[in-house]
């Protein structure tokens, strides 16, 4: 679904960074900061213009579920084109395939590789008899249901949909929870379908509990393997690297519980183990464990469930669900809340004039950009490290973020964060900054919740830290995080010449330093990388970055060393250093 396209219009766009505003022209010919601002309207709720089915088709992979600025959970439609191992679309969503599997509690945003992942714990309502394993329906001809996109409706905070089986699924989410009303119909039997095991690039292990006294299901999937059928060194990312926790609760009584492990159905069984294994096509098809619970929605036909999730535990997510979702909260309470949080976060952009088209254009692409990174901590400040440990946040830090895609964000992404959102940039680089710690101080490329995945090529930690601090953002451990990356720039690491993962996945985040460094770029035939020409280009930036952030700090040493090419001397004298304020230096994260 996309917007039309409209003439270029006359409009100002007011940046809100830490303590002052800007005015800056988007077009040729609008006025420049300081001018008298424009006579026409400005916008004043931003998510009133967003339309998050915009770029689920034609290789956009974004999601239209339920999500909040930055938040931990996603809840979206899984789609699926007839193989439950392989969704229709890298992000769990194709706008063009309308058939769906269930609604899953985790999605990541614009991933290139298909599938990316995440996409874990899909519950599906279905209505009729569960009389044979959900794994076993490995076309997914039973238990899918297709829909309308006239039946389909998405906005910031909550999405809804009637399916074709009559289910009308209606979610709206908090940072770390959500609700839902699924609303079935009265003449046919009423279920969910737990599958827990079936996270889009699959799963070594998962559990499910049913606990009719207290009308809860809960559970967990072990998983990771991002980019995991990638034929470009993917088998390396076929691992697990994190623990994804649910707990959720219902208004009304169980009428009926089961599980099932692959083709093996247990009705009346309320517990269950097993995961899919990370294999593609018929060597995963069929595998895996679930649980569905039923009810008797003769008189009432309305389910309302909510559902917690966490990294770090069971109780964890038990937590976030109490403090975040109120027992008696209901969809269009929890959604005009979120649709609250949406306007917060987009009123750092006031835009005026322009068509609503256009205006739909830019203010979807903000939230876009506000989809990620994600927070991974709990409410109590706990999350878990790249170590798999479970840490707590430093001093001063509000929230720890997963999800960066150095390549892709470093280029103009954090830039947009320093910017808007520079309390988030801020602990988004001490995020990294620990992840680096728990990790043998090797700043992964493409950090996945929290885990190394090395998807990608070159050093992008540093020209995203380097930036960050070069816009004014202060509030993380400056010192340690320069002297970090700083160290992996210019020390070998034992992996430098290994060529696990290659070409895409390569382990080593400066691959073959010690030639790099001697000849000043990457030789293809010996880097040990994606490509020489990349690696060159890249690690060029990196060094760059440093040298520039070194100078701000006052390293004169560093910053000569890497702002001349090999073998000269740089002229330029360096700049007095910047002032660190107190809260720059964190603490190590305890363990």
């Amino acid at each position: 679904m996309q917007a039309s396209r409209s003439p270029p219009v006359r409009r100002l766009l007011t940046v809100g960074a830490a303590t002052a505003s800007t005015v800056v022209a988007l077009l040729p010919g609008i006025p420049p900061a300081g001018a008298a601002p424009t006579t026409a309207a400005q916008v004043n709720h931003g998510a009133r213009y967003v339309d998050p089915l915009i770029g689920s088709s034609k290789g956009g992979n974004t999601f239209p579920g339920a999500s909040l600025p930055f938040g931990m959970i996603a809840w979206s439609p899984t789609s699926t084109a007839g193989d439950q191992t392989n969704t229709a679309a890298a992000g769990g969503y194709s706008y063009d395939t309308t058939r769906l599997r269930g609604f899953s509690l985790t999605h990541l945003n614009g991933t290139g590789c298909h599938p990316g992942a995440a996409g874990d714990i899909p519950i599906m309502p279905y209505a009729g008899s569960v009389d044979s394993s959900p794994s076993a329906d490995t076309k997914d001809a039973k238990y899918a249901a297709n829909f309308s996109h006239e039946e389909e409706k998405a906005e910031p905070g909550r999405y809804q949909v009637k399916l074709d089986n009559d289910v009308t699924t209606d979610l709206a989410v908090s940072t770390r929870a959500g609700v839902a009303d699924f609303t079935f119909p009265r003449d046919r039997p009423a279920n969910l379908l737990f599958r827990v095991s079936n996270s889009l690039n699959g799963s070594e292990d998962a559990h499910i509990e049913m606990d009719s006294a207290h009308r809860k299901v809960t559970g967990w999937v072990e998983t990771g393997a991002f980019c995991g059928r990638r034929a470009n060194g993917g088998t390396n990312n076929r691992k697990s690297y994190y623990r994804l926790y649910f707990s959720a609760a219902f208004d009304r009584a169980f009428s009926a519980t089961g599980t099932w492990h692959d083709d093996r159905l247990s009705p009346g069984s309320t517990r269950a183990d097993g995961g899919e294994g990370y294999a593609t096509g018929a060597d995963r098809a069929g595998r895996g464990s679930g649980g569905y619970v039923s009810f008797d929605t003769e008189h009432d036909d309305d389910v309302r469930m909510r559902v917690g999730i966490s990294y770090v535990s069971l109780a964890g997510a038990e937590a976030n669900l109490r403090g975040e979702i109120p027992r008696n909260a209901d969809v269009p309470e929890v959604a005009a809340s979120g649709q609250r949080a949406w306007d917060r976060a987009l009123s750092g952009v006031k835009v005026s004039g322009g068509t609503e088209d256009r205006r739909t254009v830019f203010y979807t692409a903000l939230y876009h950009a506000f989809q990620q990174p994600n927070v991974i901590s709990d409410r109590d400040g706990r999350y878990p490290g790249m170590d798999r440990r479970v840490h707590a946040l430093a001093r001063g830090q509000k929230a720890q973020y997963g999800n960066f895609s150095g390549w892709d964000q470093y280029r103009a992404h954090v830039q947009l964060l320093a910017l808007l959102q520079p309390r988030v940039a801020g602990d988004f680089a001490q995020s990294l900054y620990h992840f680096a710690q728990q990790n043998k101080g090797v700043w992964d490329r493409w950090v996945h919740i929290s885990g190394a995945t090395h998807v990608m090529t070159g050093d992008p930690s540093a020209a995203t830290l380097a930036t960050l601090y070069a816009m004014g953002v202060r509030d993380f451990d400056v010192r340690g995080a320069f002297d970090s990356l700083y160290r992996q720039a210019t020390v070998p690491a034992p992996d430098q010449l290994s060529d696990a993962g290659c070409p895409g996945q390569c382990v080593s985040a400066r691959p073959n330093l010690t030639q790099y460094t001697a000849l000043g770029y990457a030789p293809h035939d010996t880097c040990h990388c994606w490509g020489g020409a990349a690696e060159t280009l890249e690690g060029s930036v990196a060094d760059a970055a440093l040298a520039q952030w070194a100078r701000m700090l006052g390293r004169d040493e560093q910053y000569r060393a890497n702002a001349a090419p090999t073998g000269s001397t740089s002229s330029i004298p360096p700049r007095h250093p910047t002032p660190v304020t107190s809260r720059h230096a964190r603490p190590t994260a305890p363990g």
